[in-house]
C-alpha cells in the first residue's frame, strides 16, 4: 500500500538515496556474502563494493550492455556458482548426469573437450544434398526438375530465390567466420599485495609535473617499494636528445611513461602524446636500457559504459604500443589504462600489474577491478539487419580504390547522390571515368578536390553538401620499422586517416546521420610489424567512434584485414607475403557487399579478417606471449 502511495514516490524522488547505508544493513545481516543486481549493467555492483570492508563478497551482475542476455545470464549463475552460492544444475543441464572426476594428476586420458572444427558432411544425406545445391549454383533446371520429379516451370519458378538464398548464405557464413570484437575479462588474479624493488624511472611530459594525477601515480610506485626517479620532458621531444639525457639510466629496474596524457599537440598535427611516445620507445633503445616500459594512460579505452568518452590522442598510443610489443618486445611492459581517480584500491592493482600478472600487457585498471583486453568473435548471424545507403554519402578517398569500390556499391543500394572526395578531385587517375561510370547508374556525382586533413577545407565542403552518411576510407599504409620511424612519416599517417575523420566529425557536430563509417585496420588492433605509425592512426579511429558512440551519435569504425587488389594489400607479391602468415586477403566485392551488415550490427568497432588462427597465432606470439587470442579457441589451440 506504501508503495501505491504517490507521496511516497514524491519523497523517493527527493529524499537522499542512501545506498551506502541500505548495502551496509544487508552486508550486516548473517549470512549475506553475495550481491546480484538485477539491472540493465553492472552498475549498481560497481558501487556496493565501495560500501563493504569485510572480505569473501561476491557482487555479480545479470545484464551486460555488450554481448547476447544469455551469455550474461550464464556467466553470472557461474559467478555466483563460483562465490558459493547452491545451484540446482539439473534445472539448468536437464537430463544430463554427473561425472566424476579422477582425484590424482591426469595421465594418458583427456577429460576435457577439445576445441575441434565442425564434422566433414558424410553419408548418403551429405551427398544427396551436395548435389543438389551444386545443381542450384549452376542453375542446372533439367537436373533439378528430375531430381525433384516436378516440372521445367515449377522449378524455374523458385530457382532464382533458391540461387539467391544459397549465395546470401554463403556470405553470412564467410562474415560470421571473419567478425571480431574487442572484449574486456576480469583478471581474478591481481594481488592487493605486490610490491616493487629497484630504481623506477617516470618519464612526465611538460606541465603535469604538479599535477595531481601525476603524483597519485608517483605515491602509488613509492609506497610499495619503488625508489622513484622523475625525467620531465619537453614540450617537443627530440628522439637524440632524449636517448642523451637516458644514456646514464641503463641500471634502472622498470620504466613508467605518463607522455601519452600530454595535451600539446605539435606544428605538424600530431598530438605529443603519440609522437613522443614514439620517440621515447626509440630513444630508450638508443640508450641501451633494456628495463620494461610500462605506459600509463588515463581514458584511453572504455571498459564499461560507466567509463564515457575515450580520449583520440590516448588511443592511438595503444595503437603504438601494440606494435612495440611486436619490435620491442624484449623491453616492452605493456599499456596501462587507468581512472580519473586512484585511490588505494587502484594503486595496489596498478603496482600488480607493474609487478606482472601473468603475460597481461593490455590491462584496463578500474575502482571495479582489473581488466584484460581480449578478442572474441561476434556472435553468428548479428541481427542487426542491413544498411542501405540512401539520400546523399560522402566518400573521402573517393577516387581511390577503396572508395570507389564503396561509391560503387553506395549507388547500388540506392543512393541518389555521392560525394567523392580526394586531394586532386576530378584530377585523379580514372576520378572522370568513376564520375561517368556513376552517373550513368542514374545517381548524382559531385567530385570534390579537397584536403580533409585541413579543417577550414572540411567546413567549406559540408556547408555545400548535406549529407546523410560519411565513408571516411582516405589513408595509406606506410610500412617502416619502428626504430627508423620518423616524425615526417608519422605526421603524414596522421593527416591521412586521423585529421581527416576529426574534422569531419568536429564539424558535423551532433547532426543527425544515417551512418559514420571510418576504415580502420588490424594493425590498429592488434598490432602488425613495420606499421607503428599506422597502427596507431587506426586506433586513434577506433576510439574517434567510441567517442562518438558516448556523445549518442552514429558510428562504425570497421577494421579491416587486408584487401585484395589495389588498396589496402595491393600486389600478389603483398597478398602471398600475408596468406603465409595467416591472413588471407578479402575479397572486395565480398567485403563491400558485408559493410551494410557490419555498420547495421551495432558494435562501434568491428574486426573483418579471413584469419587462418593456425599458421597466425603461433606467428604472432613466437616472440612474446600474448593474452589477447587466449578467448579464441582455435588461436589458443594453436
Amino acid at each position: 500500500e506504501e508503495l501505491m502511495s504517490p507521496g511516497y514516490w514524491v519523497e523517493h524522488v527527493r529524499a537522499t538515496v542512501r545506498f551506502a547505508d541500505a548495502v551496509a544493513v544487508l552486508d550486516g545481516q548473517d549470512g549475506v556474502r553475495r550481491f546480484l543486481e538485477l539491472g540493465p549493467d553492472g552498475v549498481l555492483v560497481t558501487l556496493a563494493q565501495d560500501c563493504v570492508t569485510g572480505e569473501g563478497r561476491v557482487f555479480v551482475p545479470v545484464l551486460r550492455r555488450k554481448g547476447a542476455e544469455s551469455g550474461s545470464v550464464v556467466a553470472a549463475v557461474a559467478a555466483v556458482f563460483a562465490g558459493g552460492a547452491a545451484v540446482d544444475w539439473s534445472v539448468f543441464f536437464p537430463g544430463v548426469g554427473r561425472v566424476e572426476l579422477p582425484t590424482y594428476a591426469f595421465e594418458h586420458r583427456w577429460y576435457w573437450p577439445r576445441v575441434v572444427g565442425p564434422e566433414p558432411v558424410t553419408g548418403a544425406g551429405g551427398e544427396v544434398d551436395a548435389r543438389f545445391w551444386e545443381a542450384v549454383e549452376r542453375e542446372d533446371l533439367e537436373s533439378l526438375a528430375g531430381e525433384l520429379e516436378l516440372g521445367e516451370e515449377v522449378v524455374g519458378a523458385v530457382l532464382p530465390a533458391l540461387t539467391s538464398w544459397r549465395r546470401q548464405s554463403r556470405e553470412q557464413a564467410e562474415l560470421d567466420r571473419s567478425r571480431y570484437r574487442v572484449e574486456w575479462q576480469p583478471l581474478t588474479d591481481v594481488s592487493g599485495s605486490a610490491t616493487l624493488s629497484g630504481r623506477w624511472l617516470v618519464v612526465e611530459p611538460a606541465g603535469l609535473a604538479e599535477d595531481a594525477w601525476t603524483q597519485a601515480v608517483l605515491d602509488a610506485l613509492a609506497d610499495r617499494g619503488a625508489v622513484v626517479e622523475r625525467f620531465a620532458c619537453a614540450a617537443v621531444m627530440d628522439r637524440a636528445q632524449l636517448a642523451e639525457q637516458l644514456a646514464g639510466m641503463a641500471s634502472v629496474a622498470g620504466v613508467v611513461s605518463l607522455l601519452a596524457l600530454s595535451r600539446e599537440v605539435s606544428g605538424d598535427g600530431v598530438p605529443v602524446g603519440v609522437s613522443g611516445s614514439l620517440a621515447l620507445v626509440q630513444a630508450l633503445g638508443d640508450a641501451g636500457v633494456s628495463a620494461p616500459l610500462w605506459t600509463l594512460t588515463r581514458g584511453a579505452v572504455a571498459v564499461g559504459r560507466s567509463d564515457g568518452a575515450v580520449d583520440v590522442s590516448q588511443g592511438a598510443v595503444w595503437g603504438l604500443g601494440r606494435v612495440a610489443a611486436l619490435e620491442a618486445s624484449e623491453r616492452w611492459g605493456g599499456l596501462v589504462d587507468l581512472p580519473a581517480i586512484i585511490d588505494r584500491r587502484v594503486a595496489d592493482r596498478l603496482v600488480a600489474v607493474l609487478a606482472g600478472v601473468g603475460v597481461e600487457d593490455q590491462v584496463a585498471v578500474r575502482a571495479s577491478g582489473v581488466f584484460g583486453r581480449r578478442l572474441e568473435r561476434v556472435r553468428a548471424g548479428g541481427g542487426g539487419g542491413v544498411w542501405r545507403p540512401r539520400g546523399t554519402v560522402l566518400v573521402t578517398g573517393g577516387t581511390g580504390a577503396l572508395g570507389a569500390r564503396v561509391a560503387r556499391w553506395a549507388v547500388e543500394q540506392g543512393a541518389g547522390h555521392v560525394v567523392l572526395v580526394s586531394r586532386r578531385g576530378l584530377g585523379a587517375p580514372g576520378a572522370v571515368e568513376l564520375r561517368e561510370e556513376l552517373a550513368a547508374c542514374g545517381a548524382r556525382v559531385s567530385v570534390e578536390a579537397c584536403d580533409v586533413s585541413e579543417r577550414g577545407a572540411v567546413e567549406v565542403l559540408l556547408a555545400e553538401y548535406a549529407v546523410d552518411a560519411v565513408v571516411h576510407a582516405a589513408g595509406a599504409v606506410v610500412n617502416v620499422p619502428l626504430g627508423q620511424v620518423s616524425v615526417g612519416e608519422l605526421a603524414g599517417v596522421w593527416a591521412g586517416k586521423v585529421a581527416g575523420a576529426v574534422h569531419l566529425d568536429a564539424v558535423l557536430g551532433d547532426r543527425v546521420l544515417d551512418a559514420f563509417v571510418v576504415f580502420s585496420s588490424v594493425a590498429g588492433v592488434w598490432g602488425s610489424g613495420g606499421q607503428a605509425g599506422y597502427a596507431a592512426a587506426n586506433a586513434a579511429l577506433d576510439a574517434l567512434v567510441e567517442a562518438r558512440r558516448v556523445r549518442g551519435l552514429v558510428g562504425t569504425s570497421v577494421a579491416w584485414g587486408p584487401w585484395a587488389g589495389s588498396g589496402m594489400a595491393a600486389g600478389a607479391g603483398a597478398v602471398e607475403a600475408l596468406r603465409r602468415r595467416g591472413l588471407v586477403a578479402l575479397d572486395p566485392r565480398w567485403a563491400v557487399r558485408a559493410l551494410g551488415q557490419v555498420v547495421a550490427g551495432g558494435d562501434a568497432v568491428v574486426v573483418v579478417a579471413d584469419v587462418e588462427w593456425g599458421r597466425f597465432a603461433p606467428a604472432y606470439t613466437s616472440v612474446r606471449p600474448s593474452a589477447l587470442l587466449t578467448a579464441l579457441p582455435e588461436a589458443h589451440t594453436a
